[in-house]
This record gives structure tokens, C-alpha cells and sequence, in this order.
């Protein structure tokens, strides 16, 4: 049986537990802060508590102290977290699970262990003492500063009860344990009586701070409508608003833009970041958040989780935890928005968020009454402006005659402050003048009338009189308004004084034909001196030369009102007729009938004269320039000129022209276009002579355009006149700087006479056709010179491919010879050794003869493609045709063309050049293959030479179709063939070869063969005709050792059969290297090498080697080359003085050259060469 007095106290504290919860549930309709609502919450859970205890004094069950224990401590836990929340530092949903379930657990163990001694009862008592404590000091620091009752009492409350409860776990033991258990409950009520006194006084602190908002705002509100700065009224309204609501941030956007793109224009900001004020200082209305925070009547709140964009992202770069938007109303739409933010997690409450919807209406009204106030103030600002800025004066007075209002026009003019006239009498302000007047002189119409000078305001005023009336419709005064007529007068007088004066014609007259009106140069126009006699003038009779013109021009004015510069005639007082133009218009009265025409006449008989003479240079200038266009066609002079002569002849009118042209050297004339000839004779006008006195005389004087019937021409030119029967002529000489090119000539079969203008005209036509003809002469000269710069160029090109075609043809018989000196040097070998049958030797010597041919062949080759100079030696005609004829032997068969020669046998020499001969001979080969394949396809050559006077004469005739002019054959770039086949200077190259030879070269044709080309040289002297020939070489054994160096094995071993046996060793090696090795370990007394060799060492490299290590032998040493012609060969040749041998060689040419070199060394070793 429980203790009837704990269970009597357990009971009571349960009781005051219950009756502070159903307190507090009634508080919080009114009160709904989150820090309460946990606390009711945690209240909720201690009345638990206390139901519990009272439980477990009456069975003491395990599991029920076990609840009992858990729910005390989460209802302190909730008891800390309201707290922290109602100081501004607010636990977190997460923090706040972790330490219910860790404290759970530490409150949980000594109910789960069963033990009611030792350590674990202590643990559950720290856990709940420390929670009081807790709570206690945190509300304790919060509040120590304050002056609040109720969050002290609470303070205190729960530190009592956490030190109170230290030892919670030694009650049952002791004696005072009811005592103990008493004050207890007295400090469980002490809190929740404490928790109550907080809300009322919370509660009373917040009715007397929103009334006190309210107020302010009221305040504010009213001092805003009391200026029309609408920044200033936002800004004030909106920093108090956000120091009332605890916020931090604070903002005002307006509605801008009408309805096309309404954007939401920042104008009022509070804590807001410069970045924000810059980059979101407007908005688009059409945003999703901005229409719905702008369609809805209540306030939209917004956290870091909002789903708009825009807002979270505004939220998050001010470090917003919430945001309140509600939008500004106005009187028949919304106006815009007001935004009200915080840095701290908070929940706006009802009556925040109410007082926050009341202060966005009135801020709505203001900001519509504040733009209303600003559109009144601008509208009598510019109505102020507006009366000011008119210029004429203006007076209000009223029916007292005292001032109501002037403009700054009327202070002005009297030099005051128009606002010190308000009020005073309009006798005040003006100066009586000499005409009377008692009260206002513009009632009274003693001035303002615009025909005098005003005495109070000065210059031409003319009045203009209103009533102003007062809000019943009845006289409050009068209103003058002062029109400044000065420059109108003014003008009036100008005008007539310009009437008077003018220079032009001013007139006013009726439709019937008289003068109503008329100035002095109307007189002067018309040569009248009496105005009563122009007066009395009937217009349309005496003045109008066509009386047409006048009613034409009445019935344009009668149409259209009015005429400008109609032009027509008038007749002179003294019968001379003019030229005038007349602009006037048609006066009418009310019924519309025309009454009078009054207008301007010009005198423009000068300016059609003026006209007239424009019209005909024009005429003549537009035939110059369509002869320069003429001229400037790119046709035959010719033609251009006789295109050029018939313009000229139709625009000047005459009957005849002719241009002639001169020539400077010889001073001959010759026609060139003619037009208007009738005459035979005229038709076939011969190039004439003129004299050269003529001429000179025509230079002296510089003449240009000249009679030319009295010139002293040839006597045809005079013949020519007679025959034409031309009266009148001009020569007109064609200039090119101080060059005569010619003349040009018109002339007339009747008289007349030409103007001065009419000569100029013609001396510039002289100037375009001379440029003609000087740009005609210029471009035939270009043209034949871009000609021979062409056939040059095409000549040059022709040289450098034939001195790349030498270039090729030097290597390929430098291959060629190799070959070539093994096979003779082998058949000559052959055909000595005795060791062949006679048929065997009949085969050896057409194999020597077909080699003989092909070193021919190549050697002609070699000839023709190098480059030599000019050397006279005598030679042999015969043999230098066949090398020629052997050089087009293979053409000359593949074209089927036949080659006849008779060659006399014993023709003598002569001295010339061979190559340059052989180059004269193939070209005229040439010509004569290209003329037989013209024609045909198959032909024959005849080529005869002969004896004839002391001349050899070569004759070369084909059967193609013979030469078309056998006298110009010879000019430089006169050919006959297509273009691209040649450049017509292969014959005229022969002509000077053979001219350089002493010689002729002549071309006819012999029916009934083709052309035929003669060339005759002249014969060498007999003492001349003697030719040296090579001793035969010496066949015995000399004694000396020779070594040979080639790299060509064939050629090697050639050359050490030849010397096998003749000399007393002979030593061959294949390389340059093994041949200086040689040299510098043995005795040698003849050294024969190949110049050209592969490898590093050639035969240059042995000479510099021997000059160097053993020049003995330089004397001994024997080159053996491919193409002793070629320019570098030469060179090197000649430097050295070494003696040499060509390839092809003749066995016995090799072994005598060899033999004499060693035998007998010369100085100066002369080449031996085929």
C-alpha cells in the first residue's frame, strides 16, 4: 500500500500540471510562436510525466519508472529547444533527434538494468539535472540585460529545479523524501506559472510595438503625402517597416512599362547587396513568382527550398533564410510589390504578417497619391510655364479694375517682378498718356488698336478683350491679351516700300483689261513715262503681241487660282518686242467671282537670248563629244576618221571634207577619209608632196585653222577646187606638240562665212582627231614592238631548250662511248690477230663500219648541240653534209623522203666554221622536209655540190611547193608557216652566217620541182689546202711501264690488250683510289686515265695528286674523254696542257699517243681527235 501522502502530493503537482496545460492551449490561439508551440508540446509530454508518476507510487512497476523517466526527459529536452528558439538560436530537427536518442538511452539504462544502487541511477539523474541547468543559464544569459519578470522567474525556476534535482536518486532513502518531493512540484509549477507570465508579457510587448508601428506609419504616411519625392516616402516607409519586423532586407518594386512588357523596376532597398541593386534592379512582370505574388491577396513566403528559380536565387546570394512578398494595391489595379526578408530561420506571424498586408495597402495608396500629386504639380507647372512663355503681354484684372495675374511679358516690359502687381490698381501699373482714359485704357479702347505705338508697353499692340468668369457663371473680371503687331506693321510699311521700289514689274488689274494698280519698274518694262497713259492702256490689245495668251492665261488663273512664271510677250510702248514671265494670282470676293489679278512680270528677253545660245553650244557641244566617242572605237583609223568627217560635215553644214595625213621624212600627203566628193577625179587623189617651205611656214606661225584657198598647195589640191567648185574652205591642221601629222579640210560649193565660235569648234575637232591619229600611230608601234619582243622571247625560249637538249645529249654519249671504244677497239684488234677465216673478216669489218657509223652519229650529235665559238679552219664541204645528212637520216626515212647526192669528189676546202656551216645546211634540210610534208607524203632531196669562178657552190633542192616570195625569204620573222612552227629567223640566222663567210645564199624556184637553195664559199688558196696528217704509229717493244685507270672494265681491258707487247708492263686498276696507291708504291712512266670516273677520286683528283706528289710525271700523263668539247672539259684541257684522247679511238691513234708521250715528252701535248 503506497504512502498516502506521497501519492496525496504525486497527485496535487499532477492536478497544477494539467490545469498550466489547458492555460497554455488557450494561450496559443493567440499566441501561435514556434518557440511555444514546443514548449506546449514538451508540456504535453510532462503532464504525461506526472500522470505516470502518480502511477508508480501506486503499483512501482519496472517498465512504467522506465516511461515515466523517458518522458521527463524529452519533455526537458522540447523545455531547451523552445528556449534556444525563443533566444534566436534555434536547434536543429536532426541535432535535436540525436541527443533525445542518446539521452533515451542514458535515462533508459538503469530501468533496463535493474539496478537501483550504484552508478547508473547517478547517470539519469546528471542527464536530467544538467538539462535543467541548461536551460536555466542559456534563458539566464539571454535576459540578464533585460527588464521582463517572466523570462527571469523562468530562469530562476529552472536552476532551481536542476540543483534541486542533483541528488534525485538519494530521495527514497530519506527522511525528508515528501519535503523533497514537495518542492519538487513547487518548482514544476514555478515554471509553468513562469512560461505563462512570458507570453503575456510577449503578448503585451507586441500590442504596444504594433501599435507604436502603427503610429509611426501613420506618421510617415502623412509626411509622405506632404512631398513628391516618391524615393524619399518608399525609402523612410520601408526602413522602418523592416526595424519592426526584426528583418533584415527590405524592398519596393514598381510596376513600369504599361502593358506591352511590364517590368517590376526596383525604387526602394534595405540591406540589399550594391551586386543585387545593379543586376536585379528590374524584373519582368511575366515572371511565374512575380505574376503570382502580384495576383494574390495575401503574402507569399518563400525559403531556400522555394521551386522559383529567380527567388532562390536572389534568396541565396543575400544569405536569405526566409522572404515575404505581398503585393501594393492601388485604387483600380496593383501597383507592384514589397518584399520583406531575414538572415535568421524565422516564422512571421499572423499579426506580422496582417500588419505587413496594412502597411502594403496604405504605402499603395500613397505611391498612387504621391504620382497623383506629381501630375497636379506638373500640370500647373506647365500651365504656369506656358502663361509665362507667351511673349505678348497679358493682364488679368477684375471688376474692380485691380490686377489678378500678369505673365512675365508684362513685367518685362515695365521692368518689375510680375508677382509684386497682384492686387494693384490698373491705374498703378499704367502711366496716363495723352490720350484719356479713367480706369483700364484697353476697355476703354484708348489704346490697343495697332496703328499707334502703345504708351505703356511701347511697339504696335493690338488688344484682345475676354470675360473671365467665376465658378457660377458669373463677370469676375476681364483678360487682356496684348498681340505684338510690330513686325507686322513693319512689314506692311516694308512692303510697300518694296512695291514702290522693286526692280520687277508689280501690277494689280481687272479682269476687263485695265490697270488698278501698278509700281515704276512695271513702267520702265513696259517704256512708258506717263502712269495715266499705262493706266488708260487697254492690256489685251496694245500690250499682248498674242491676245491669245492673255485669255489663256485668264483661264488658267480662273481654274487653278494662280500662275508661276508663265511665260509669254509683251509689246513696248515703242513697238519693240519682250520676253517676260508672270507670276500672279486671282483675287475673288464672296460669291467667288474673280475680281482683279495682281502678280510679278520679269523682263527675260536677255535670258532667252542667253538660252538660245546655251541651246546651241549645247548642240554643238553634244556633236563633239558624240566625234570623241567615235573617235575613241577601237576600229581601223580609216574608219574612224571617215565615221569622225561625216558628224563633222552634218553639224557645221558644209558640203565637203577630207583628212590627210603627213608624212615627216619624206613630206608626202596622202588621203585618208574623204566625204561629199561628186567629182572622178576626187575619188583617186595620189599621195602627194608638199614643199618644205610650206611647212616650215606652217611651224613658224603655229597655225591652226586657215583659209586654205590662197595657200600655196600643190597644184592637184587647186585642180581638185576647180573640179568640186568649192568657193569656201578651212584647213585645219593637225597638231601633235610640235609634230605636223596632218590636216583636215572642209569646205563649201557656195559662200558663207564661219563664225568665231564656229572656227573654235573646229580647231577642237583638229585637237580630238589629231589625238586619234597620234593614238593610232602610237599603237601600231607598240604593236609591232610587243611583236619582235615576242618572236624573241620565243627565240630564247627556242635557245634554252636547245641548250638543254645539248645538255642531255653531252651525257648520253659520254655513256655511249664507253661501249663504243671497246667494240671498235676489239674489232680492230679482231681483225689483225689472223686468227678469223676471210668470211670471219668480212663479218669484223661491218661490225667496225656499223660502229664507224654510230660514234658518227653520236659525234654529229655532240657538234650540233654545243655551244662553240666562232673558229675559221679549213674544212670539207662534202663531209659536213654527210654529218648533217646523217643527223636527219633516220627522219628523212620514216617520212619516206629520198636523198640524191652528187658530191664532187675532188671539191677543194675552204675556211669557215664547221658547226655554223652544219647549222646552215640542217636549217635549209629542215625547210625543205616541212615543204615536202605539206604536200605530200613521200619526196625527194637532191643535194649537189661543185666548183664553179673560184666558189664552192652547195645546191639543195626538194619537190615540195616552192617558196611563195624568194625575195623576202630572208627577212628577220617572215615565215610562211602556222603559228608556233616557226619564228621566221632560221633563214635570216643563215643569211649572216654565210654573208660572214665571204659567201651568198640565194633561193628560187625549179619547176617542176620545189625551191632550191644555193650557197657559194669562196676556195682556200692552194698554200692553204695542205693538210698535216698523223705519222703512222711505230710497231716495236718500248721500254717503259704504264699504268691505265678507268672505270669502264670493257674499256680497261681494251686499252691494256692495245699496249699489251708494246711496252715493258701495264698496269690497270678500275678506281682513282687504287691508282694513287699505285702511284706511291711502284715506278711508272706513263700515267692513262678517264676523266670522268665515279667516286671521289676522278681524274682531276690524280692530276692534283701528280702535281703535287710527282710532278715528273705531268709531262706523261694522258687523259681519255667522252666529250672533249664541252666548255668545262675545254677549260680544263687548256689549263693543264695535258694530252688526251676522244672516245671512240683508233687502236693506232691510242698506241702512237702513248708511245710519244713517252718517248718523247713534250711541253705542250697536242690533242689528238677524230
Amino acid at each position: 500500500m503506497p504512502d498516502q501522502g506521497n501519492l496525496g502530493i504525486v497527485i496535487l503537482e499532477a492536478s497544477a500540471i494539467l490545469i498550466l496545460l489547458i492555460l497554455y492551449l488557450l494561450l496559443y490561439r493567440n499566441f501561435p510562436e514556434r518557440f511555444f508551440r514546443m514548449w506546449v508540446v514538451g508540456w504535453v509530454l510532462y503532464a504525461g510525466f506526472g500522470a505516470g508518476r502518480s502511477l508508480c507510487c501506486v503499483y512501482h512497476h519496472r517498465l512504467e519508472h522506465l516511461a515515466t523517466a523517458e518522458l521527463l526527459f524529452l519533455a526537458s529536452l522540447l523545455f531547451l529547444a523552445a528556449v534556444l528558439e525563443y533566444t534566436g538560436h534555434p536547434l536543429r530537427l536532426r541535432t535535436l533527434g540525436g541527443l533525445a536518442l542518446v539521452g533515451g538511452l542514458m535515462v533508459a539504462l538503469p530501468s533496463l538494468w535493474q539496478q537501483s544502487e550504484g552508478a547508473l541511477p547517478w547517470i539519469r539523474t546528471a542527464v536530467q539535472s544538467s538539462l535543467f541547468l541548461t536551460t536555466g543559464w542559456i534563458l539566464w544569459r539571454h535576459v540578464r540585460s533585460r527588464s521582463s519578470f517572466g523570462p527571469v522567474l523562468l530562469s530562476a525556476a529552472f536552476l532551481l529545479r536542476g540543483l534541486h534535482w542533483i541528488d534525485q536518486s538519494l530521495w527514497m532513502s530519506h527522511p525528508l523524501y515528501p519535503v523533497r518531493l514537495a518542492l519538487d512540484g513547487l518548482f514544476e509549477v514555478a515554471i509553468g506559472v513562469a512560461m505563462v507570465v512570458v507570453v503575456l508579457e510577449d503578448t503585451r510587448a507586441r500590442a504596444e510595438d504594433l501599435n507604436a508601428k502603427l503610429r509611426q506609419l501613420t506618421l510617415i504616411t502623412t509626411s509622405g503625402m506632404q512631398t513628391l519625392q516618391i524615393e524619399k516616402v518608399l525609402n523612410e516607409v520601408l526602413q522602418h517597416l523592416v526595424a519592426s519586423l526584426n528583418a533584415t532586407h527590405g524592398q519596393v518594386r514598381l510596376l513600369e512599362g504599361g502593358d506591352q512588357e511590364p517590368e517590376l523596376v526596383l525604387r526602394a532597398a534595405t540591406g540589399c547587396s550594391p551586386d543585387f541593386l545593379e543586376q536585379r534592379r528590374r524584373v519582368r512582370a511575366s515572371e511565374p513568382w512575380a505574376r503570382r505574388v502580384l495576383e494574390s491577396s495575401t503574402p507569399i513566403i518563400a525559403r531556400p527550398d522555394t521551386p522559383d528559380r529567380e527567388v532562390r536565387q536572389w534568396m541565396t546570394a543575400e544569405r536569405l533564410c526566409v522572404l515575404a512578398l505581398v503585393r501594393l494595391p492601388g485604387q483600380d489595379r496593383t501597383i507592384g510589390l514589397l518584399g520583406i526578408g531575414c538572415h535568421t530561420p524565422r516564422v512571421f506571424r499572423d499579426d506580422e504578417l496582417s500588419f505587413l498586408v496594412n502597411v502594403a495597402n496604405l504605402l499603395g495608396l500613397t505611391v498612387q497619391n504621391v504620382w497623383l500629386f506629381q501630375h497636379v504639380s506638373e500640370a500647373q507647372r506647365q500651365w504656369a510655364n506656358t502663361f509665362d512663355s507667351i511673349t505678348d503681354p497679358i493682364l488679368v484684372h477684375d471688376n474692380a479694375y485691380r490686377v489678378l495675374r500678369v505673365n512675365r511679358a508684362v513685367g518685362d516690359r515695365l521692368g518689375v517682378d510680375p508677382g509684386t502687381l497682384a492686387g494693384q490698381p490698373m491705374t498703378s501699373i499704367l502711366r496716363r498718356g495723352e490720350r484719356f482714359w479713367r480706369m483700364c485704357p484697353y476697355c476703354e479702347h484708348a489704346a490697343g488698336k495697332g496703328d499707334t505705338l502703345d504708351p505703356f508697353f511701347g511697339g504696335y499692340l493690338l488688344v484682345s478683350n475676354a470675360e473671365v468668369r467665376d465658378g457660377t457663371g458669373q463677370r469676375a473680371g476681364t483678360i487682356h491679351v496684348l498681340k505684338d503687331v510690330t513686325a507686322l506693321y513693319r512689314a506692311e510699311q516694308m512692303y510697300r516700300s518694296l512695291f514702290e521700289n522693286v526692280r520687277e514689274g508689280v501690277f494689280i488689274s481687272t479682269p476687263e483689261g485695265r490697270f488698278v494698280d501698278f509700281n515704276d519698274a512695271f513702267m520702265r518694262i513696259l517704256g512708258y513715262e506717263d502712269r495715266d497713259e499705262l493706266m488708260n492702256t487697254d492690256i489685251a490689245s496694245t500690250l499682248y503681241v498674242r491676245p491669245a495668251d492673255r485669255e489663256r492665261l485668264k483661264q488658267l488663273l480662273f481654274e487653278h487660282g494662280s500662275v508661276s512664271n508663265y511665260e509669254y510677250q509683251l509689246r513696248r510702248r515703242d513697238g519693240e518686242i519682250i520676253d517676260v514671265s508672270e507670276s500672279s494670282i486671282a483675287t475673288r470676293d464672296a460669291q467667288g467671282r474673280v475680281v482683279a489679278y495682281q502678280g510679278f512680270v520679269l523682263d527675260i528677253t536677255a535670258r532667252k537670248q542667253a538660252e538660245q545660245e546655251i541651246r546651241r553650244r549645247n548642240r554643238e557641244l553634244m556633236v563633239l563629244n558624240s566625234i570623241a566617242m567615235t573617235l575613241s572605237q577601237s576600229l581601223g583609223l580609216d574608219e574612224l576618221l571617215s565615221r569622225a568627217l561625216s558628224q563633222l560635215v552634218e553639224l557645221f553644214g558644209v558640203d565637203l571634207g577630207a583628212i590627210y595625213l603627213l608624212d615627216e621624212k619624206t613630206l608626202v600627203v596622202q588621203r585618208h577619209a574623204a566625204v561629199g566628193f561628186r567629182s572622178e577625179y576626187a575619188t583617186k587623189f595620189p599621195p602627194t608632196p608638199v614643199s618644205a617651205q610650206f611647212i616650215r611656214h606652217l611651224r613658224r606661225t603655229r597655225a591652226t585653222v586657215v583659209p586654205a584657198m590662197n595657200l600655196p598647195l600643190p597644184e592637184v589640191f587647186r585642180d581638185l577646187q576647180q573640179k568640186e567648185g568649192i568657193q569656201v574652205s578651212y584647213l585645219i591642221v593637225l597638231w601633235s606638240k610640235d609634230r605636223i601629222l596632218g590636216g583636215l579640210v572642209v569646205a563649201s560649193r557656195s559662200a558663207r562665212e564661219f563664225s568665231a565660235a564656229e572656227l573654235n569648234l573646229l580647231s577642237a575637232v583638229g585637237s580630238l582627231v589629231a589625238s586619234t591619229v597620234e593614238r593610232s600611230l602610237l599603237y601600231e608601234e607598240t604593236r609591232r614592238a610587243y611583236e619582235d619582243l615576242r618572236r624573241t622571247q620565243e627565240q630564247l625560249l627556242q635557245s634554252e631548250k636547245m641548250a638543254a637538249v645539248g645538255q642531255l645529249i653531252s651525257g648520253v654519249a659520254h655513256e655511249l662511248n664507253n661501249p663504243l671504244t671497246a667494240i671498235l677497239g676489239y674489232s680492230q684488234l679482231l681483225a689483225g690477230s689472223g686468227e678469223v677465216t676471210e668470211r670471219g673478216s668480212q663479218y669484223v669489218e661491218k661490225l667496225y663500219r656499223q660502229a664507224q657509223r654510230t660514234h658518227r652519229i653520236v659525234q654529229n650529235l655532240l657538234s650540233f648541240a654545243r655551244q662553240h665559238k666562232p673558229e675559221r679552219l679549213p674544212v670539207k664541204i662534202n663531209q659536213i653534209l654527210e654529218d648533217t645528212l646523217m643527223l636527219r637520216e633516220y627522219d628523212l626515212k620514216l617520212n619516206n623522203i629520198r636523198v640524191h647526192r652528187n658530191l664532187d669528189p675532188a671539191l677543194p676546202l675552204t675556211s669557215g666554221d664547221a658547226h655554223q656551216l652544219q647549222q646552215v645546211f640542217l636549217n635549209i634540210l629542215n625547210n625543205a622536209v616541212d615543204a615536202i610534208l605539206e604536200r605530200a607524203q613521200l619526196g625527194e632531196i637532191w643535194v649537189e655540190t661543185r666548183a664553179e669562178n673560184g666558189m664552192l657552190v652547195v645546191e639543195i633542192t626538194d619537190s615540195g611547193p616552192g617558196v611563195t616570195d624568194p625575195l623576202r625569204i630572208f627577212d628577220p620573222f617572215y615565215t610562211t608557216k602556222a603559228v608556233g612552227k616557226g619564228t621566221g629567223l632560221g633563214l635570216s640566222i643563215c643569211y649572216g652566217i654565210v654573208k660572214e663567210h665571204g659567201g651568198e645564199i640565194r633561193a628560187r624556184n625549179s619547176p617542176p620541182r620545189g625551191a632550191t637553195f644555193t650557197v657559194s664559199l669562196p676556195v682556200l688558196s692552194a698554200g692553204e689546202q695542205k693538210i698535216r696528217l698523223p705519222e703512222p704509229p711505230r710497231h716495236q717493244v718500248t721500254a717503259g711501264i704504264i699504268l691505265l685507270v678507268d672505270d669502264e672494265e670493257a674499256v680497261l681491258d681494251l686499252e691494256q690488250e692495245i699496249l699489251r707487247g708494246h711496252f715493258t708492263a701495264v698496269h690497270a686498276v678500275r678506281s682513282g683510289r687504287d691508282a694513287l696507291e699505285l702511284l706511291a708504291r711502284e715506278p711508272v712512266d706513263v700515267v692513262v686515265t678517264d676523266l670522268k670516273m665515279p667516286g671521289e677520286i676522278t681524274g682531276r683528283e690524280i692530276y692534283a695528286w701528280i702535281e703535287r706528289e710527282r710532278p715528273e710525271l705531268l709531262s706523261r700523263l694522258i687523259f681519255t674523254v667522252s666529250d672533249a668539247g664541252t666548255p668545262d672539259v675545254r677549260a680544263f684541257l687548256e689549263r693543264t696542257r695535258c694530252s688526251f684522247v676522244q672516245k671512240p679511238f683508233k687502236m693506232e691513234e691510242f698506241l702512237g699517243l702513248v708511245r710519244q708521250v713517252l718517248t718523247q715528252p713534250a711541253q705542250q701535248p697536242s690533242p689528238i681527235t677524230r
